[in-house]
């Protein structure tokens, strides 16, 4: 999970910032003034001087929130530190609450396999689980011929890109998938290559999480997207979109696919900053919201009656 750059919402791996000899706020100011993708639209002046006004009446907390609201790019955020919770005396007493699955096949739809892809976020070893989770659902589904499946991101708000988009790899054609680009216009390339995801060259450490293959492959794949899908539920929508059996169906998005990176504060909490748009394998630029190809209220039932409806044309 550490071997390469993490672009998350998204991004699961900190970006180390400078020396922390710096206050939080002062942290921020410098790696938003550096690396935000709208940075060079900020009049900084300005912004420095409300951050410090907010941080001396409201705290720095607020001054953070201020400084990366007024990137306007409607992406970067701030994570406050985590505060200290006590374990109870009764361990029984308090459960503690299930990790949230990464996928879940649903019940087919006109005979089309459905697989929905949630929002997630966890640790390392989490991720490597998850990945493998998803590969196994895939292969699981593809065990017999299929004329296509529907991919259901139209509830996934984001979170960590990898494991969705490693664990669904065999359904990529090989090649480029698409990039990330930054304000400098330094571009990261997303690839699929025999052994898995590679980025900027490197294999993803999540590749070796699972060796499974279909044994079947899908002449056909739908991807539900819609105003829920956010961050890395709309970035892995975009790693789809151009392939040539690939075809998005649903509604606009809500316009994060930009990608964030995260970077550690003194303070125990973390700025998000969005340092990257995203691109697809032909090179379109994705700065904002997706619309799909296929506009509907009913993406999942539509997705499946054109998969079925293709199927029986032969």
């Amino acid at each position: 999970m550490r071997l390469v750059p993490f672009y998350l919402a998204l991004l699961a791996l900190p970006v180390l910032g400078p020396a922390q000899e710096d206050s939080s706020l002062d942290l921020t100011l410098k790696l938003a003034r550096e690396r935000a993708y709208r940075a060079a639209h900020v009049e900084w002046q300005s912004v420095e001087e409300e951050a410090r006004s907010l941080a001396s009446n409201q705290g720095e907390g607020a001054a953070i929130r201020f400084v990366l609201k007024s990137l306007g790019d409607g992406h970067s955020f701030y994570r406050p530190p985590r505060k200290a919770v006590m374990a109870p005396a009764d361990a029984n007493s308090a459960p503690r609450p299930p990790t949230r699955v990464l996928s879940q096949v649903e019940a087919p739809i006109e005979g089309v396999p459905v697989i929905r892809i949630n929002g997630w976020s966890g640790t390392h070893q989490e991720a490597m689980a998850a990945t493998e989770a998803l590969r196994s659902q895939l292969v699981s589904t593809l065990s017999e011929p299929r004329c296509g499946v529907v991919l259901d991101f139209s509830g996934n708000s984001g979170g960590n890109m990898w494991p969705m988009l490693v664990g669904l790899s065999p359904l990529l054609s090989e090649g480029v998938l698409g990039h990330f680009k930054n304000a400098r216009g330094t571009v990261t390339t997303i690839e699929k290559k025999t052994g898995g995801i590679f980025i900027g060259g490197s294999g993803h450490v999540l590749n070796g999480g699972t060796a499974q293959q279909p044994e079947h492959p899908v002449p056909l794949i739908a991807v539900a997207v819609g105003p829920r899908s956010s961050s890395s539920g709309e970035i892995v929508p975009i790693m789809f979109h151009g392939q040539e059996n690939v075809r998005l169906f649903g509604q606009r998005t809500s316009g994060k696919s930009t990608a964030n990176s995260t970077f550690p504060l003194p303070n125990g909490g973390a700025a998000n900053i969005t340092t990257a748009v995203t691109l697809d394998r032909h090179g379109r630029v994705f700065d904002a919201h997706i619309e799909p190809e296929a506009s509907t209220a009913r993406p999942l039932e539509d997705a499946a009656r054109w998969i079925s409806g293709e199927c029986r044309r032969g």
